[in-house]
C-alpha cells in the first residue's frame, strides 16, 4: 500500500512522502489514530532566491494568485483531503490535516496565526509529526528545517489505521546554534531566538500572535539559503 500512496501523490506534485508510527503520542492527540502520512511540496530555488528581495518581505500583501507558497500549500492541503477520500473509499477511517477540516471538526488550539484570518494550529501539527520521523528539526523560526531543503517545503499530513508500513527514525537535534538571522529580521519580533525543545513547545521560541507570515524566517534561514545555492 505504501507504493500505491506514494505512486498517486507523486502524480499530484508531492515531492517527499513519509508514513510515520504516532501510536506513542497521548490520543487526545492523534485521535486515536496510529500512523499518519506526511508529504512535502517544495518550494523551487527559483522562488527563494526571487523573495530576497520581494517586497512581500517588507510586509506587503502577497499576491496569492501567483505566489508560490501561497499555491502549494492550498495544494497540499487539498492533497491531504484527497487522499482522506481516497482512503476511505477503500474502507479505512482518516482524518485529514487540513486547515478547513481540522476547523470544521474542531481539531484546533484556540490561538490563532492572525485573528482576522481565523487560522487554527492543528493539535496535531504537521512539524510534530515530522520530528518524530526524524525529517528534520525545528529551528528558531518556528519551522521545521531539513538538511536538503531548509525550511523551503509546504506540508500537509493525514492520520490513518490504514495498513501502511512505517518508518520512524530518532528526532534530529537543534542545530540553530548561535545564529540569530531569523529572530534579528522578523518584521513583527514574534521569534525569541531561542531554541526549540520538547519542553517549552513552540511557546518558548514563538509568539504565534505576533506573526505576519512576512516568510524572512523562512528564505533567510541559512538551511534554506544553502539549498536555493546549490
Amino acid at each position: 500500500m505504501n507504493d500505491e500512496i506514494i505512486n498517486e501523490l507523486f502524480k499530484r506534485e508531492a515531492d517527499e512522502v513519509y508514513f510515520v508510527d504516532i501510536s506513542n503520542l497521548p490520543k487526545e492527540q492523534t485521535l486515536g489514530f496510529d500512523k499518519a502520512i506526511i508529504f512535502f511540496m517544495v518550494l523551487s530555488k527559483e522562488y527563494i532566491t526571487d523573495k530576497l528581495n520581494s517586497v512581500t518581505l517588507e510586509g506587503v500583501p502577497y499576491e496569492e494568485s501567483t505566489d508560490e507558497f501561497l499555491i502549494k500549500e492550498q495544494k497540499a492541503e487539498e492533497l491531504a483531503d484527497w487522499l482522506s477520500g481516497y482512503l476511505k473509499q477503500k474502507g479505512y477511517n482518516t482524518h485529514s490535516q487540513s486547515e478547513k477540516n481540522n476547523s470544521k471538526s474542531g481539531y484546533i488550539e484556540s490561538v490563532y496565526i492572525d485573528p482576522n484570518l481565523q487560522q487554527g494550529i492543528s493539535i496535531l501539527p504537521q512539524k510534530a509529526i515530522a520530528r518524530i520521523a526524524g525529517l528534520g528539526f525545528i529551528g528558531k523560526n518556528n519551522l521545521l528545517i531539513t538538511e536538503e531543503y531548509g525550511c523551503a517545503l509546504c506540508m500537509c499530513s493525514m492520520l490513518t489505521n490504514a495498513p501502511v508500513v512505517t518508518k520512524n527514525r530518532n528526532p534530529v537535534p537543534s542545530k540553530c546554534g548561535t545564529c540569530e538571522i531569523c529572530a534579528k529580521n522578523c518584521p513583527a519580533s514574534a521569534l525569541h531566538n531561542k531554541e526549540w525543545t520538547l519542553e517549552g513547545g513552540r511557546e518558548s521560541i514563538f509568539d504565534v500572535s505576533k506573526c505576519c507570515c512576512a516568510l524572512k524566517c523562512l528564505v533567510l534561514c541559512p538551511w534554506t539559503q544553502r539549498y536555493a545555492s546549490k
